[in-house]
């Protein structure tokens, strides 16, 4: 196959660059042609026979909304060019990122649903920076919905995108689900008794919650006032404090000695691996990453239903989950007793981390490759144009 992916960025530092770059790497080393159309690539790939890069300069200068369109631009006409020189068979696009039309659509975030949210970055922000924010959502939500109906089939990375993608009418048999991956190898579990406890009083279980704490998104109020009841945790944050409130919302419960504010860290998996549990209760996600990670860490996970991995926790085999779920992410009572109920029996904790490490091993990265590289050959072998497949409904509308 000749695979042109279209994105900003093909890397492993970051969700969607990663995801892109794994179906890059497994793609080339099956010996198929990848283009890549972006503005930054990892050096690796281009080191691979079959591996080009056209380059779309970033405008640095240009606020995010204008630096977008103007690759939309720039990218539409390298793809035009070689579809009509015949050089790829397949376009891979994410969300909208090109006026030109992607033969497969792999969609990461949907910015209708987000909008949507209470916790929208519009609906907190008191600064006039809030009218940007939501000048950009609606902007890409009414973008969005024309690249996916342009597209010929769309990848959706969790159940719950699916879901979002067909209350935007969407026709359910156009979109397939996979998860996005994780490095098994660079998260692992450590055995329990070689664990640091990074300050942690002994005795007691250590949570880790990571993520963009300036915002409420992530939710770590919750976990924090859930902490005044469940008494036995002592929580690690990992996430930038800068114009954060939860360090003070910490003292202000009376609980700063159990909470240990670590900063920004890039060393995720070390953290992951001297720890007993993972705390997410993410209002919006929509295939969390670090969820995955914490999975392959061999540590349970307690998230809720807008983290977009819920199905693999629901639909793990064995008798012992590798998590819960919460089911209203504002509830700390019920995040509290959920924890409080955890902490009873370490070696019931320990078992759900093995059962964590066995969903994160079902789903690596190179398994998930595989499936985007399986969805491009089943496509092509199947392909309907976009504009056969309007007529099409058309008729049938018509008859019916």
């Amino acid at each position: 196959m000749k695979i042109c992916i279209v994105t900003h960025r093909v890397v492993k530092g970051e969700g969607q660059g990663r995801v892109n770059y794994e179906i890059a790497i497994e793609a080339l080393r099956q010996g198929h042609e990848v283009v890549m159309i972006s503005n930054e690539v990892e050096p690796e790939l281009l080191e691979y026979k079959g591996a080009s890069w056209i380059k779309v300069f970033p405008s640095l200068k240009l606020p995010r909304l204008l630096r977008y369109q103007i690759f939309a631009f720039q990218s539409a006409a390298h793809i035009r060019k070689l579809r009509k020189t015949k050089q790829v068979d397949l376009v891979m696009v994410n969300g909208f990122i090109t006026w030109a039309r992607g033969d497969i659509n792999a969609v990461h975030f949907v910015h209708s649903t987000w909008i949507k949210s209470p916790v929208h970055s519009f609906r907190v922000h008191r600064s006039w920076k809030r009218w940007y924010f939501g000048l950009y959502t609606l902007v890409n939500a009414y973008l969005e919905r024309f690249a996916f109906r342009r597209s010929g089939k769309i990848i959706a990375v969790s159940e719950k995108v699916k879901k979002e993608l067909i209350q935007l009418g969407i026709e359910p048999d156009k979109v397939q689900v996979i998860h996005n991956g994780v490095d098994v190898h660079e998260f692992h579990p450590k055995d329990i008794a070689l664990k640091t406890r990074m300050g942690v009083t002994s005795g007691r279980v250590a949570g880790l919650f990571a993520g963009d704490i300036s915002s409420p998104r992530k939710n770590l109020d919750t976990v924090l006032r859930s902490m005044v009841s469940a008494t036995e945790i002592e929580l690690i944050v990992a996430g930038s404090t800068d114009r954060s409130i939860y360090p003070q919302m910490a003292k202000d419960l009376s609980i700063e000695d159990r909470v240990h504010f670590l900063g920004y860290r890039k060393d995720m998996g070390e953290l992951m691996r001297n720890v007993d549990l993972f705390i997410f209760p993410s209002r919006y996600e929509a295939c969390s990453l670090v969820v995955l990670e914490a999975l392959a860490s061999g540590i349970p996970v307690v998230i809720t239903e807008q983290s977009g991995v819920t199905e693999m926790i629901k639909d793990a085999a064995g008798s012992i989950p590798p998590g819960v779920i919460l089911e209203d992410e504002n509830d700390a009572d019920q995040l509290a007793a959920i924890l409080n109920h955890l902490i009873q029996d370490k070696t019931y904790l320990t078992d759900m981390g093995k059962a964590s490490r066995e969903v994160a091993l079902q789903n690596d990265w190179k398994k998930m490759s595989l499936r985007y590289l399986e969805s491009y050959e089943d496509y092509l072998k199947n392909r309907v144009n976009p504009a056969a497949r309007m007529k099409r409904k058309q008729s049938i509308e018509v008859e019916l």
